[in-house]
């Protein structure tokens, strides 16, 4: 993976862009990493995959029984543990 500092990125931006659609690049900023890049097909495939994962992971714990029906209760429940953790939603 390319290596590249913050202040290089935004000196050099053309060759920053270029360089993520080759290959993921790493952006650090005073010697720590601070972001990664990717081209927007590594990205679309990243989702992707998380979506594949997601969906099996589901499917799986409905073949074991891990599901909870989506009674008028329990949505209300849901919302009110949502509302806790997000008061300004």
């Amino acid at each position: 993976m390319k290596t590249m500092s913050a202040t290089l990125a935004s000196k050099e931006f053309g060759r920053f862009i270029d360089a993520a659609q080759r290959e993921p690049v790493l952006l650090t900023k005073k010697d720590r990493p601070v972001a990664v890049t990717v081209s927007v097909a590594d990205w679309e495939e990243l989702v992707a995959l998380r979506i594949e994962r997601g969906v099996a992971a589901g499917l799986a714990d409905a073949a074991e029984g891990r599901v909870t029906e989506m009674t008028d209760e329990a949505i209300e429940q849901r919302l009110a543990r949502f509302r806790t953790r997000h008061p300004d939603a």
